[in-house]
């Protein structure tokens, strides 16, 4: 496991994350683009800070971080490297009521859940909260602001709903950090364990 610089000694925000490589990372501004001609007001995620995220730890302190550590390589050892791609768009809760606008995750799901169901169990092991909604692997790319007409937005998914961008192997996974800055979350990778290892 390769351990990253910059550990402090405050509490921070933290979670867990496959990283999105770079060609993925350039074809979803296209997406969002989109989304924004049909004025919708929203919150939009900075391209560069969009991550396939496993499990949200919320406040962390620096004394728990060689655990997580430690924690997280047990979690993925096993498990091989897979591939999954990014397709399909839509909406949480529904496109109606939309709160988060999202683009999905295909390809070879089933290591997914397991790397997945091993993380939540593992952080479980630690006193993290298990999630209780299902995992519904997804990038998310707006968070809507209230009190907004969406009936365009709603077409505009619809279109955009059999949306296909790269596919990518994960090799690994991250242990990140976040700081809200006045510009947005900077994220921040702090450690990385190498699946198949």
């Amino acid at each position: 496991m390769q351990r990253g610089a910059g550990l402090q000694d405050s509490n921070m925000r933290a979670f867990i994350a496959i990283k999105l490589p770079e060609d993925v990372l350039s074809e979803l501004p296209r997406v969002q683009d989109r989304l924004r001609r049909s004025g919708v007001e929203a919150s939009w995620v900075r391209p560069g800070g969009i991550h396939l995220t496993l499990k949200f730890l919320g406040e962390v302190d620096e004394s728990q971080q060689g655990e997580i550590f430690d924690a997280l390589q047990k979690a993925a050892a096993g498990i091989s490297r897979f591939r999954i791609a990014v397709a399909g768009a839509g909406a949480f809760p529904n496109s109606r009521n939309a709160r988060v606008i999202w683009i999905g995750i295909t390809g070879d799901l089933a290591p997914l859940a397991t790397l997945h169901a091993a993380i939540e169990e593992a952080m479980a092991g630690l006193g993290f909260k298990r999630e209780d909604r299902k995992f519904t692997p997804h990038l998310t790319l707006a968070r809507i602001r209230q009190g907004r007409s969406q009936s365009k937005l709603q077409t505009t998914l619809e279109e955009i709903k059999d949306t296909s961008l790269s596919a990518f192997e994960v090799a690994g996974v991250s242990f990140m950090k976040s700081d809200l800055q006045p510009s947005g979350s900077v994220y921040t990778e702090l450690g990385r364990v190498e699946l198949g290892s």
